[in-house]
């Protein structure tokens, strides 16, 4: 499938959120019973863009509990597969043309026809405050317009970026000539260190390792445990940057299908579910961190000054990336992440 920029629905994310609010006292519980939404139970197909069984799944199990309960079981989100379905990078584009309904994908995965999408990393702001800044809403406005889905929810937050490489990285010096696996969210921050960016699929990166095709990995500070890249590699540079936020995507068409009382309700439990995602998150990853440093594994903090230097040069070549790509958009986009930091 092609990554192409898509056509608005003539949707935003503020003219849903306005549309369906209306729709809340429709959904009022009475007697701790939801009223009768619809004839039979709705369904949503949903795709991940890695399989199940990581710390990637998790979102999903969030997200259908939480629609399970507030829509008393007549609204559901049904598990259609991960990347043994469809490829990560193809999930977004499949999801615009109605072959799913949702799917959770990270940011940098529809960056070909978002290239602003990877400003969804940026700063360290918790997902709340990005609301009370208007970032997400102008985020999820302008996916809508290029990618022509909306973003209903950032399921997993709180935790940053690393990377995970064979050698020692107690100086930035380390990656001057090394191969790290990469995405577009860290292609320009290895290449000002020296390094060559190698892009893989997720589930490719540990053979990537295993092979010696590249040096290290990048990777959110969570769901390394997972992947045992541990056994290739041996040391985490610190500190974190940017932060994960990863996506929920969803058709408009398919949203619009719903009553509107089950809209609200949809939109609710995303809200709750991305509560529930960002805890889970920063408790997993502690728990990981104590898993892998019995394995082995060494966290190298940078001095202080390489450690303020690299932070700042993640923010500077993000921005410039987004500028340079996506002019128009960035100039909406920074002023309301800088406002949170």
């Amino acid at each position: 499938m092609t990554d192409k920029p898509r056509k608005s629905k003539g949707l935003t994310r503020r003219g849903v959120l306005a549309g369906t609010g209306a729709a809340v006292a429709g959904a009022t519980f009475l007697g701790g019973k939801a009223p009768l939404y619809a004839a039979g139970k709705r369904k949503l197909r949903y795709i991940a863009f890695i399989n199940r069984n990581s710390v990637w799944g998790k979102p999903y199990d969030f997200l259908a509990a939480e629609v399970e309960r507030l829509s008393n079981g007549e609204l559901e989100i049904e598990y259609a597969g991960g990347s043994d379905v469809i490829g990560g990078f193809d999930a977004p584009e499949a999801v615009a043309n109605g072959v799913f309904d949702m799917s959770h994908s990270a940011n940098a995965y529809f960056a070909g026809a978002v290239p602003a999408s990877i400003a969804l990393a940026s700063g360290n702001a918790s997902v709340d405050e990005l609301r009370e800044s208007g970032a997400l809403d102008a985020y999820a406005d302008i996916v809508m317009k290029q990618r022509g889905v909306m973003m209903t929810g950032v399921p997993l937050s709180g935790v940053g970026y690393v990377f995970q490489v064979r050698g020692n990285p107690g100086e930035l010096s380390y990656f001057k000539g090394r191969k790290i696996r990469s995405i577009p969210l860290y292609d320009p921050i290895l290449s000002a260190l020296g390094a060559t960016p190698v892009t893989t699929s997720p589930a490719e990166a540990y053979t990537a390792m295993e092979r010696g095709l590249v040096d290290g990995i990048g990777w959110p500070d969570i769901g390394l445990l997972d992947f045992k890249f541990f056994e290739q590699a041996k040391f985490v540079m610190m500190p974190t940057f940017y932060q994960l936020r990863t996506a929920t995507l969803v058709n408009p068409n398919s949203f619009q299908g719903l009553p509107e009382e089950l809209q609200t309700v949809f939109l609710e439990a995303n809200r709750s579910a991305d509560a529930i995602g960002e805890k889970w998150a920063r408790d997993k990853r502690d728990a990981e961190h104590a898993e892998m440093e019995k394995a082995g594994v060494e966290f190298v903090s940078l001095s202080d000054s390489e450690a303020n230097q690299f932070v700042d040069l993640t923010e500077e070549k993000l921005w410039e990336n987004i500028a340079k790509s996506a002019p128009d958009d960035a100039a909406v986009l920074r002023p309301l992440f800088d406002k949170t930091s």
